[in-house]
């Protein structure tokens, strides 16, 4: 379980120390670096701990009950309990990361969608047949996933 030192450091080192470990974070502008400054500054205990927190207050917005979030991650509902306690009094941060992620999955969604309707014009403009239309269409939504 992790703990913190019982000695404490003063309000302004405490402050500054955060700001600087922020700028850090900030300055992570890519999957691979903020993975690997991840990995070296958390213990795997720590980084499953935080990637569940995560996922809960993803499944809690997207509406999953208890039980099912408590069954898929294997957490207590006292987990659970603090995560929505979190999202329910603030958790502003929190919220506008899961918010911006849903959006982008919106957005993703619906690109998949217009190609999909665009594919299917461009195969019936060419005259092909039901079959090739479709082996098309197939081979199209399979080279999308393939990119995310």
């Amino acid at each position: 379980m992790t703990q913190v030192s019982r000695r404490l450091i003063n309000k302004k080192t405490h402050d500054r120390i955060y700001k600087l470990f922020i700028s850090g974070l900030i300055g992570c502008n890519s999957f691979t670096l903020t993975s690997s400054v991840i990995e070296d500054l958390l213990t795997p205990t720590e980084q499953v701990m935080l990637a569940k927190r995560f996922s809960i207050a993803y499944m809690l917005l997207e509406g999953y009950d208890y039980r099912t979030i408590s069954s898929i991650l294997r957490v207590s509902s006292a987990t659970i309990n603090a995560v929505a306690t979190t999202l329910h009094i603030g958790g502003s941060g929190l919220r506008s990361i899961v918010m911006s992620i849903k959006k982008d999955e919106k957005m993703k969604e619906f690109v998949d969608e217009f190609s999909d309707a665009l594919q299917d014009m461009i195969a019936s403009a060419r005259g092909q047949n039901w079959s090739a239309s479709k082996k098309m269409l197939w081979q199209a939504r399979k080279d999308r996933q393939k990119a995310f």
